[in-house]
């Protein structure tokens, strides 16, 4: 018998022993999630960024992508407990200070399985390729810090004043028309409507002659803003009313064959759109600036010319996203705001596309366990 140590000790320690392991095991649980779901979303995250990052390359470089929607994620969680006790017997100068009195251990093992649903077909094509919805800007523009940025992203038009996302060598002799292509009115309208909103001024309401539409509301009897109210009126080709003090509900609509000058026609984007003008502005290394490797975009508007998505061999230290693609890194540097922003909005657009779009598919086709961790 091992000196100090009898066997029904020992035996009687290990129980204590592996008790308190097993009673351990309640708590991994909670643990689990405190650990992992944080890991689990932001893995979500970060793939879904790098993923549309992936699409914006593939139409610069015009090559075939795909899409997946994570559908699940199932993780199976499995512990094991083992123990042991070491004693000889007869003579203890044979193995004293060889052997391990007591032994016990834990094993945690997570085998999660990743269930993806492949983006296609009509429903997703249709959704990219529609005009974003004027609910969108009317909420976005009254509750954004900074409104003038998303009716720079979203709108194409208003009532003719023009907003476009390339330059247009057609329109250059234009007076009316800004060196960046954008009509110089559009940057004045925007402006004052943003001007008027933080003021109360004006505020879009709903339309109360078209159940589900939207209009502007313009509180005219504050002295102090007739000017501006006037200014916006002339600018959009708006009648303004001739006594002064009278309250404005303007209609915006789609419409093409609007009243110019009793509504706003107004023309929003797609987010197929404004994935163009993210591709649009992928810098292309030296080798890739062949005639044929990557599609060509005449020189962008006020909106483009404010993104940048750069290009290097090794891979970014600092970057809100990269992806590795054609020999190189393509990434959104961590000090840009203004891509940044934009990169934020289009992915948050986008997610809502593809997540409707799952949503209607079948069920899921590719589904991957993971191993043991």
């Amino acid at each position: 018998m091992m000196p100090g140590i009898s066997t029904r000790l020992c035996c009687t320690i290990l129980v204590g022993l592996l008790t308190g392991l097993l009673t351990g095991c309640s708590t991994l649980g909670p643990s689990a999630i405190t650990s992992g779901r944080l890991a689990y979303n932001e893995a979500v995250a970060e793939t879904d960024r790098q993923q549309i990052l992936m699409a914006v390359l593939n139409n610069r470089y015009q090559q075939q992508g795909s899409l997946l929607a994570v559908s699940s994620i199932t993780a199976s969680l499995s512990f094991s407990v083992n123990g042991g006790v070491q004693a000889g017997t007869g003579d203890s100068a044979g193995y004293a200070g060889n052997l391990v009195p007591l032994s016990a251990g834990l094993a945690y093992e997570e085998n999660p399985t990743i269930s993806y649903t492949p983006i296609g077909g009509e429903q997703y094509l249709r959704r990219m390729m529609s005009p974003l919805p004027i609910a969108l800007l009317a909420r976005l523009s009254a509750s954004m810090t900074e409104p003038a940025v998303v009716y720079e992203i979203l709108v194409a038009a208003m009532n003719g004043v023009r907003n476009p996302l390339f330059h247009d060598s057609a329109s250059a002799s234009i007076d009316a028309v800004s060196k960046n292509n954008t009509d110089a009115r559009f940057q004045r309208v925007v402006a004052l409507m943003v001007s008027l909103a933080r003021n109360q001024v004006l505020r879009w309401v709903k339309d109360p002659g078209h159940p589900g539409g939207f209009a502007l509301s313009i509180a005219y009897y504050a002295p102090q803003f007739s000017a501006e109210v006037g200014e916006l009126m002339a600018l959009l080709g708006l009648d303004i009313p001739h006594k002064p003090g009278t309250s404005l509900v303007i209609p915006v609509t789609t419409a093409v064959g609007a009243n110019r000058n009793q509504a706003i026609a107004l023309r929003t984007r797609s987010l197929y759109q404004l994935g163009e003008l993210l591709s649009a502005a992928v810098e292309l290394p030296v080798a890739d600036q062949r005639p044929g490797v990557a599609r060509r975009y005449p020189p962008s508007g006020l909106l483009g010319s404010r993104l940048h998505i750069h290009w290097s061999e090794t891979r970014p230290q600092r970057a809100a996203v990269a992806v590795y693609y054609r020999r190189g890194w393509f990434y959104i540097a961590d000090d840009d705001a203004n891509t940044k922003g934009y990169f934020l909005f289009l992915t948050a657009m986008w997610s809502v596309t593809i997540a409707e779009a799952a949503s209607g598919a079948s069920a899921p086709v590719l589904t991957v366990p993971v191993g043991g961790s």
